[in-house]
């Protein structure tokens, strides 16, 4: 979903959300603006819940992305943050910053360097630290399909909380190749496909694999307002001791630009 216009975005409601532990992988592509005038732009998201009777829940969760695009470049920062409480215990809490640096070679390549700092304290991380790099290709860009192909090297660092776990405070840094594939079909005038799909395998153990499905459903009723859809699927061969392989996600938001 384009949320990246000339202005800000602010995502009024989360309707529905739906998830088990955050996903490793962080789609970051689907933000980017391809079509952006030069200059700054910026997004805001903000959804919460806030259930009381049978179920007593509360959860708030927002990004802040920018974009500053020239005719060769692209940086690209996000910030995102969630913290949700039932019946009075933290069940969700994760912060997130990924800064992206794009260079245009050619109107099919271009050259990709990133960073990105995670704390997610359900899937037991205290600290991850991604630093990578690799090219960009343009497959395919038509007013109503496009395809875009990546692949990184990347660096990955993780440290584990200290708890009771076996593999509590546990270290690793692993090389891992970073793969995707990004498709954008206008389904409608108004109505478009966002699909991405990651895989990121370790370089010295391929069987050690990571893999991030993303849809995205964007509907545009009027030039200030839109609804996404998006169901994320994410599958992590070895986690961490007690935290599950396979994390589903479900989120509809509205967004209102200014």
């Amino acid at each position: 979903m384009n949320l990246l216009k000339s202005g800000a975005w602010v995502v009024l409601v989360a309707l529905l959300h739906a998830s088990g532990a955050a996903a490793q992988i962080v789609n970051v592509q689907a933000l980017f603006d391809e079509k952006a005038e030069p200059g700054p732009a910026a997004a805001i998201e903000l959804g919460g819940d806030w259930r009381t009777g049978s179920t007593e829940l509360f959860a708030i969760r927002g990004s802040l992305v920018g974009q500053l695009r020239s005719e060769r470049d692209v940086w690209l920062g996000v910030i995102r943050g969630e913290y949700s409480f039932a019946s009075g215990e933290r069940i969700v809490s994760q912060v997130l910053e990924h800064v992206r640096y794009r260079r245009k070679f050619t109107d099919t390549v271009s050259g990709e360097v990133f960073a990105q700092h995670e704390y997610n304290e359900f899937r037991r991380l205290q600290f991850r630290a991604l630093l990578g790099a690799g090219p960009r290709f343009i497959l395919l860009n038509e007013t109503r399909l496009g395809f875009t192909f990546g692949v990184a090297l990347m660096l990955e660092y993780e440290r584990l909380r200290k708890d009771g776990e076996p593999d509590a405070g546990d270290r690793y840094m692993d090389p891992r190749v970073s793969s995707y594939l990004l498709a954008r079909v206008k389904l409608m005038e108004n109505i478009d496909l966002v699909e991405t799909v990651y895989f990121q395998p370790r370089v010295t153990r391929p069987s050690d694999l990571r893999v991030l499905n993303e849809t995205i459903f964007a509907v545009t009723p009027n030039p200030r307002v839109t609804v996404g859809i998006g169901f994320n699927l994410t599958y992590d061969s070895a986690p961490p001791a007690t935290v599950p392989p396979l994390d589903t996600q479900l989120r509809t938001t509205v967004g209102v630009k200014f």
